[in-house]
């Protein structure tokens, strides 16, 4: 776990490195995979990268997780990738959302299984965690959430969240785990006991821990 005095030197900290781990991909194979968590906490971040000087035309942006939200509202997760990371150098970003058809919640999961295929094998992924120990939407006491942390047969899971909107899409656990840069980004002392003590009380993060590359945290929240 790397520490920081301010969010901002976090945010500033991560964006450098999440930069340097897409150009490196790039460089490789002239494309880069990134996928990202919705949320206010990692925002900054987003709006930090999107004046990087990557050529964000080979970087595929998708999302770790979403609400089963129209992308106009408030709670749409693509919705804040748009105004946050689809700007300034990255507005030609390719950024994909993970609802397509607003009004079949399953129908929906099939479709995006589809067109979510080009992050199997993702090469940067940004996690939160929720102050019950829940990341990505991979809840505590949800029946979905506990088959979508370990399911391997399937890209994506419909689960259930504690409060509304209670429909989510997320990306399962194991393909998360694979990705090639996993980082995890917590604020405050409050969600840094949680995340220590996960395993004792069987959070959804604590099936994380062993995969990630950083944990970046400060106690500035």
């Amino acid at each position: 776990m790397i520490e920081f005095d301010s969010k901002l030197a976090l945010e500033q900290a991560l964006c450098k490195q999440i930069s340097a781990d897409l150009s490196l991909a790039i460089s490789q194979f002239d494309q880069a995979t990134l996928l990202l968590s919705g949320g206010s906490t990692p925002s900054g971040v987003y709006r930090l990268l999107s004046n990087e000087s990557i050529d964000w035309t080979k970087v595929h942006v998708g999302l770790v997780d979403e609400r089963f939200v129209d992308e106009k509202s408030p709670f749409s997760n693509f919705k804040l990738l748009r105004e946050s990371i689809g700007q300034n150098a990255a507005q030609n970003a390719p950024i994909y959302p993970l609802v397509l058809e607003t009004e079949d919640y399953q129908k929906n999961l099939e479709k995006v299984e589809d067109t979510y295929r080009i992050f199997t094998e993702p090469d940067v992924v940004l996690l939160g965690m929720g102050p019950d120990g829940h990341t990505a939407s991979i809840f505590p006491n949800d029946t979905a959430s506990d088959l979508a942390n370990f399911n391997e047969a399937q890209l994506l899971s419909n689960t259930t969240a504690p409060s509304d909107p209670k429909q989510r899409i997320t990306i399962n656990g194991p393909i998360l785990r694979r990705a090639n840069n996993l980082y995890l980004m917590i604020t405050g002392t409050q969600k840094r006991l949680i995340f220590e003590t996960s395993e004792q009380h069987h959070l959804p993060i604590a099936a994380f821990k062993n995969a990630l590359t950083e944990t970046y945290f400060t106690s500035a929240s």
